[in-house]
């Protein structure tokens, strides 16, 4: 009985803490340096057929979203509306690289 104060203390220690509000994830100007670096990648990439156009799409509008939204957080950044047009373009181009069958 000895050490179920030391398991009860034990077991506190090891409760997940509070990151007090802190996005894990960084802050939003480094969100989007990974948004437009990981969209430069996808973009840059050579000798993608239709299926691979298709596969990525996805993937390259949902990062697109997310760019756009942290952009609306930040109506006053014009780096930020920039990165969200441009991640829109993006996504169109990989949406019409899918339909086109190329």
């Amino acid at each position: 009985m000895r050490f179920l104060p030391i398991v009860f203390f034990l077991s506190l220690a090891a409760c997940p803490k509070s990151t007090g509000g802190t996005n894990v994830a960084g802050t939003d100007d480094e969100q989007m340096d990974s948004f437009g670096a990981q969209l430069e990648e996808l973009r840059t990439r050579e000798g993608l057929k239709s299926s691979d156009y298709c596969n990525l799409k996805g993937k390259v509008c949902d990062i697109s979203k997310s760019a756009c939204d942290i952009a609306g957080k930040h109506g006053d950044r014009d780096d930020f509306q920039k990165r969200c047009v441009q991640s829109q373009e993006d996504c169109a181009h990989f949406n019409e690289g899918c339909s086109s069958g190329s």
